[in-house]
């Protein structure tokens, strides 16, 4: 008797930027990426998540606002997303992730109230 075909593996594909993760038949764990989020039925990646809450960041800025300053707020609400999702991450891995310095870690941290998380 014929042994029967392995399952197809699990893809997971983020409704923002369609970016596709899939995993073999022989990986033991094919649930969706941890880093990934499921809202309102879409799936979406980690880098999408940064994204969209920069965007939020902005949400009730007037769009005539210099672009200096719509990035600075887009950075911020970024920092917050990262210290929120992950508060225990030290300080250089977060600021590494968002592409911006640890001292703008340190100052969302503290607007934020939360214990910094160090350095390596």
């Amino acid at each position: 008797m014929p042994n029967p075909a392995p399952a197809a593996p699990n893809t997971w594909t983020c409704a923002r930027c369609e970016v596709t993760v899939s995993f073999t038949a022989d990986v033991e764990d094919t649930s969706m990426p941890s880093t990934w989020v499921s809202e309102e039925g879409e799936l979406y990646c980690l880098s999408c998540r940064r994204d969209m809450a920069g965007e939020a960041g902005l949400e009730g800025v007037d769009e005539n606002a210099p672009s200096q300053r719509r990035q600075q707020i887009r950075s911020k609400a970024r920092i917050e997303f990262e210290i929120q999702r992950d508060p225990g991450r030290q300080d250089n891995v977060i600021a590494k992730a968002c592409g911006t310095s640890i001292v703008s870690v340190r100052k969302a941290r503290a607007r934020l109230g939360t214990e910094p998380g160090g350095e390596v």
